[in-house]
Formats: C-alpha cells, sequence, structure tokens
C-alpha cells in the first residue's frame, strides 16, 4: 500500500537525521520509527528485536567501549 507523507521542512531534516541512524531510507526509517512508537502486543519479542537491532548496529562502538 502506497502513502504519501506530508512533512515540513524541519520535519523531513529530522527524518533525513533518522534515516541516516537507522542506516536506512527515509521511507524505511519512518517504517521503523512505527513499529518502535506504536504498542506492541508482543512486547518482550519487540524488546528483543528492538536490543538485537542496536547490539548490531553499534557493534563496533560497544567493541571499542569495552576496550578502553
Amino acid at each position: 500500500m502506497a502513502m504519501t507523507l506530508r512533512l515540513s521542512a524541519d520535519e523531513d531534516a529530522t527524518l533525513a537525521r533518522l534515516a541516516r541512524a537507522f542506516q536506512s531510507s527515509k521511507n524505511q526509517a519512518v517504517a521503523t520509527a512505527i513499529d518502535i512508537a506504536a504498542p506492541r502486543p508482543d512486547h518482550p519479542e519487540f524488546v528483543r528485536a528492538a536490543t538485537e537491532r542496536l547490539l548490531t548496529t553499534y557493534a563496533a562502538l560497544f567493541t571499542r567501549l569495552a576496550e578502553a
């Protein structure tokens, strides 16, 4: 399903920063943000997936911090 998202210039800039942080497209960043923000009936699975995503994204950082 397609959807057009109309954003202000500030909102678009925020979305661009979010996409860079997620290392994804703006479209995928919106989908990820919705997943993060929406209440989830499978909360434990949501937390596990979010933790795994963060550990993967920041693995190199965690390694450098552990070695510091």
